[in-house]
């Protein structure tokens, strides 16, 4: 055989085996698109999977009154989700809260358990309380986000996100940013019908092989890399816009999902024109 015939047979190859990544990530697209229009009623089964390793919260305790809004999901709350909130400020704020709305007999002790009352009930259904929960969630979230632009953040790095809003196909570009989401970040935010709605995605995208979920953390297969790669998938979706928290982090109703850390520009110029003066990078004080 020539060199030329030799040459001639890796090409032959390559394309081939570029026509079938090809044929295959159609193929995955479709299996993907066919999940979007799948009824799944499986959030509630992914938040609790989300939450079996014990160290997330499916509430943000605020230290106000509105703490009471934990209620809405449970007619019974476990003494231990107050004593694990991290926060002590926080934590104090939520046991007088607790103790006086006890004295107005919207609670009580139920063994290991605080349990709401019939009057508890009303209390929390009222829509000025349910006005205020939100605004109290909502400042609570914008926090979270705020500690996200600064958290294991070098001075010379800035965290950069993208922001979800529950769409099947947009969303699932996070992927073009990160290899995995921590889902605590879905659970908490105080909009539940949003996170909801990401979290039904995740678990579609879940069983059809696209992602793994372990530990609260939602991490892409190369199954999903291969959609990420279909045309079919750019035809059918917006990508998310990768930017800084102060950019991305203020996106009403959105959840704010971190992506990874990037030496900012200023950094990089300054550290450029140090070596080029110097031969050498320049180091810490």
């Amino acid at each position: 055989m020539s060199t030329l015939d030799e040459i001639s047979g890796e090409i032959k190859q390559k394309t081939q085996g570029a026509v079938q990544f090809v044929q295959q990530a159609e193929h995955l697209f479709e299996y993907f698109a066919k999940l979007a229009g799948k009824e799944d009623s499986a959030a509630d089964n992914l938040i609790s999977q989300a939450l079996d390793n014990g160290e997330l919260s499916s509430f943000s305790f605020t230290g106000q009154t509105t703490d009471l809004s934990y209620f809405s999901q449970s007619d019974t709350m476990p003494l231990s989700a107050i004593r694990n909130i991290g926060d002590e400020n926080i934590k104090e704020a939520v046991k007088q809260n607790f103790d006086k709305a006890a004295q107005q007999g919207l609670i009580e002790l139920d063994g290991d358990n605080i349990r709401i009352t019939a009057k508890g009930k009303d209390y929390i259904s009222q829509p000025d309380f349910e006005r205020a929960t939100q605004a109290d969630q909502t400042a609570a979230y914008q926090k979270t986000v705020a500690k996200m632009a600064s958290a294991n953040t070098a001075e010379n790095e800035v965290q950069m996100c993208v922001a979800m809003r529950g769409n099947y196909f947009n969303d699932f570009s996070v992927f073009n940013h990160t290899d995995s989401i921590d889902l605590s970040t879905v659970i908490n935010h105080p909009d539940k019908k949003t996170a909801k709605q990401i979290l039904s995605n995740v678990k579609k995208w879940q069983s059809g092989g696209f992602v793994t979920v372990k530990d609260g953390v939602a991490t892409i297969t190369q199954n999903g890399k291969a959609v990420l790669a279909s045309a079919g998938f750019k035809a059918a979706s917006v990508p998310l816009t990768e930017g800084t928290v102060a950019a991305v982090g203020n996106v009403p109703g959105a959840v704010i999902i971190a992506t990874k850390k990037v030496v900012t520009a200023v950094a990089k110029a300054v550290q450029t024109a140090a070596i080029g003066s110097t031969g050498s990078v320049p180091q810490k004080r």
